[in-house]
């Protein structure tokens, strides 16, 4: 009994023909059916896995500022913003060569606090995020070192004691000059 293998094309049948009339299987990693069954679920793993990195390496950032959740909607407490409304808070800040400047005013005359704290958070990228502290230097005018940078910002301004607060969510940052009010 011979067992050498004819050599007609086989054009991916699954069988072939011995010279003496007798069928013997291919092994099945020849064969096209066992591969492509196997690449179905293989391109989904690799697909799974890959999703799961992208989804760790950009992961959400976490929700600054004095927000909580209360029920299904999402609210922020507005009484230190309130509180500013009611004394008139305003700032103008600009970039000049000895480094930030702040110039605090309000309707209401109040004490000036020693320290404000100035964060700057970018809409979507907290990376970016900066937080400035500046001291009274005079009468309602603040100074401290840093740079303002250009572009679109979200800003709170409030004492270290917290009791009021000036926050606007769409602020736009020119040649470091701008300004904000509690009124709008």
């Amino acid at each position: 009994m011979s067992h050498d293998l004819s050599r007609q094309p086989n054009n991916g049948s699954e069988a072939v023909i011995n010279t003496d009339g007798g069928v013997q299987q291919r092994p099945w990693y020849r064969q096209f059916w066992p591969w492509f069954l196997i690449l179905l679920p293989a391109t989904s793993v690799v697909g799974g896995i890959s999703l799961l990195i992208i989804a760790i390496k950009n992961a959400d950032d976490v929700v600054a500022d004095s927000w909580y959740k209360d029920g299904r909607a999402i609210n922020r407490s507005m009484e230190e913003e309130n509180l500013a409304r009611l004394l008139g808070i305003d700032i103008v800040a600009e970039q000049t060569d000895a480094g930030l400047q702040l110039q605090l005013g309000s309707a209401t005359p109040f004490p000036h606090p020693p320290t404000l704290s100035l964060a700057l958070r970018h809409p979507t990228l907290a990376d970016q995020d900066r937080v400035f502290r500046v001291n009274l230097a005079d009468n309602g005018l603040y100074t401290g070192a840093g740079d303002l940078p250009d572009g679109r910002w979200v800003i709170t301004l409030a004492p270290e004691s917290g009791k009021w607060q000036l926050y606007s969510m769409d602020v736009i940052i020119r040649d470091g000059r701008f300004s904000l009010s509690a009124g709008g």
